[in-house]
């Protein structure tokens, strides 16, 4: 399944499939302490929120999800790793999964293995390689969690985000 990403915005956009479905929509609000919500757009169920992630500046980032009707601290949740930039988790499955966090791209494997099951591709303008907007490649093993592993995306994506900036300012 691919999911596209309607702005290049990952904290406010509208995510679509191939067929133009909209599935899920990603809103982000205030500044120091901003709130990213994602809402599920189900046709049988109607739109819910499922998660929200407060980012904090002076405390922990957390993390509420609806289907647990629980709320974590980030780090917790997805905890850097030493001399790593990758994030593992477990999952509601309780499945270890990993997100390898890297200058372009965002990809999830499970824990011991290879095998690519999502993929987070940024906007291509198209001059060395075909044009297209930001989209998540994900594999139909991982729909299960789906809501869960887009969530923590999110996360981790602003995470390379902001090392990215630190290391453009730093170089």
């Amino acid at each position: 399944m691919r999911l596209t990403f309607s702005t290049n915005n990952y904290l406010n956009s509208v995510l679509c499939d191939e067929q133009g479905q909209q599935l899920y929509t990603i809103s982000t609000s205030g500044l120091l302490n901003s709130k990213t919500t994602v809402i599920k757009h189900d046709q049988r169920r109607g739109d819910n929120i499922i998660g929200v992630i407060t980012w904090r500046t002076y405390r922990d980032t957390t993390i509420w999800f609806e289907a647990t009707r629980s709320e974590v601290a980030a780090k917790s949740l997805l905890p850097s790793r030493l001399f790593s930039s990758s994030r593992a988790f477990t999952a509601p499955d309780g499945k270890t999964y990993v997100w390898n966090i890297w200058k372009t791209n965002c990809v999830l494997k499970a824990q011991g293995t290879n095998l690519q099951l999502v993929k987070y591709h940024r906007r291509n303008v198209g001059i060395m390689s075909p044009s297209h907007p930001p989209y998540l490649e994900i594999s139909p093993s991982v729909y299960h969690i789906l809501d869960f592993v887009l969530i923590a995306f999110i996360y981790v994506e602003r995470m390379s985000r902001r090392r990215e900036a630190g290391a453009g300012a730093a170089g």
